[in-house]
């Protein structure tokens, strides 16, 4: 029989980690059993509290927050987690136990409110907030309003998330980014919002950004985004008329629902993903080329799709894979008519020496247009070594489409490829 192991056996580090992710309350009351066990909670790495959870008939939810903090006694608190639900504490209350914290070497500040509906000023991030130098990561939540009439001083910040946080101007938001030199990782989401008309991002030192921003309020403009070094942009969606992107160093990036995105500054990407309709886009001008794109993901779901695929194959000379995403419907013998699409006037560059693989997921067996854009693929990719189509299981029962989906694989399987090494497969997700 294996020996049994008492936790108390564990690795000190250890059982601090196990206690950071228990409650508070519950880490406090290990201090009961034995002397070492007394002080064992006043270092756990990571300190979370939720008022909404919080039940004491002892002391309220601000005295124990005060008291974990006072007790504290590692040299560096990792994580300061605060979540505020109806039963919300006094504003000031927070900022000093925010301070306390900066006291201790914090490393992670998170702060939401998790429930509705609240006034937008329910919390005052200020300046007197940004002044914490060991701060590595600060996640505002839901309706904090960011008022910084002057920059801050977090030197070693280098992940900040606004999840619908709000703010008092545009210069809050300079103010709060300025005050960042080390900033690496921007996560912005927002939504209503008419304090703020154009939304500045000017961080040299910005290597990732993802942006979901659904605001459609005719005060707000756009964007304004100065990035020189970054890596990777992610835009889940957005509804502002303008869109300003300076980031020549860009290598990745995920486009989804936005208007003009094809703007000059992506044509250095390597890896590209498009979730747009042809319908909104405005391409850059003529001249603009993707040499150095060489993976593709666009997704089939608004009608158009295809001029964006001849647009794009056409100008994206070194493209190695591409890649199709369609979309699971409700009703699967829904189909958009009247779709026409306009072929490449010749057979582009990247079909004739360069592209290998080719990936259509939840493909839809009974599309015509389907079947058009994956026999000229097949019948022009000199270079092709894969060719994989995938869609959704076939239940039982559904003789009919199990029919069509052998019928077509027989035509796409009987097309005089242009590659004779290419490997062709089709399988169910």
């Amino acid at each position: 029989m294996a020996e049994e192991m008492n936790i108390g056996q564990l690795d000190e580090n250890l059982i601090l980690k196990i206690l950071s992710l228990v409650p508070i309350k519950t880490a406090v009351s290990t201090s009961v059993l034995s002397k070492e066990w007394q002080s064992r909670w006043k270092s756990v790495p990571k300190l979370k509290f939720n008022s909404e959870d919080y039940q004491s008939e002892h002391q309220t939810f601000s005295e124990t927050v005060y008291k974990s903090l006072l007790s504290y006694e590692a040299e560096v608190l990792d994580s300061f987690h605060l979540s505020f639900g109806s039963d919300k504490p006094d504003a000031v209350d927070v900022v000093n136990w925010i301070k306390t914290a900066f006291a201790l070497h914090l490393r992670t500040l998170v702060l939401e409110f998790l429930i509705y509906p609240y006034e937008v000023d329910e919390f005052i991030f200020t300046s007197s907030l940004c002044t914490c130098d060991t701060l590595v990561t600060l996640k505002l939540g839901s309706l904090i309003l960011v008022d910084i009439p002057a920059p801050g001083s977090m030197k070693s910040l280098k992940t900040l998330h606004l999840i619908h946080a709000f703010y008092t101007n545009d210069e809050s938001i300079c103010n709060l980014l300025s005050g960042c030199p080390r900033l690496e990782e921007l996560v912005v989401e927002r939504s209503c919002e008419h304090s703020v008309k154009f939304f500045t991002i000017k961080v040299p030192s910005l290597q990732r950004l993802r942006i979901y921003d659904d605001n459609d309020e005719d005060e707000f403009v756009g964007y304004v985004i100065d990035t020189p070094y970054l890596k990777y942009l992610e835009i889940g969606y957005l509804g502002c008329p303008q869109f300003s992107l300076n980031a020549p160093g860009l290598v990745a990036a995920y486009i989804g629902r936005v208007s003009n995105v094809i703007s000059e500054s992506l044509v250095s990407v390597r890896r590209l993903a498009l979730n747009v309709s042809t319908s909104m886009t405005i391409y850059p001008p003529t001249g603009c080329i993707f040499y150095q794109l060489v993976y593709l993901q666009i997704y089939t779901h608004e009608p158009g799709w295809y001029d964006l695929l001849t647009w794009m194959l056409e100008h994206s000379p070194k493209l190695q894979v591409l890649k199709l995403v369609g979309k699971y419907r409700i009703n699967p013998d829904y189909h958009v008519l009247g779709w026409e699409w306009n072929k490449p006037k010749s057979v582009p560059e990247c079909l004739l020496s360069h592209l290998e693989t080719f990936v259509w997921r939840r493909y839809d067996w009974k599309g015509e247009k389907e079947e058009e854009v994956a026999t000229y693929l097949l019948k022009n990719a000199r270079g092709l070594k894969n060719a994989t189509f995938s869609t959704g299981p076939i239940e039982p029962g559904q003789l009919d489409k199990l029919k069509q989906r052998r019928r077509t694989r027989k035509k796409l399987d009987g097309v005089l490829k242009a590659s004779n090494t290419c490997h062709l497969v089709f399988k169910f997700e």
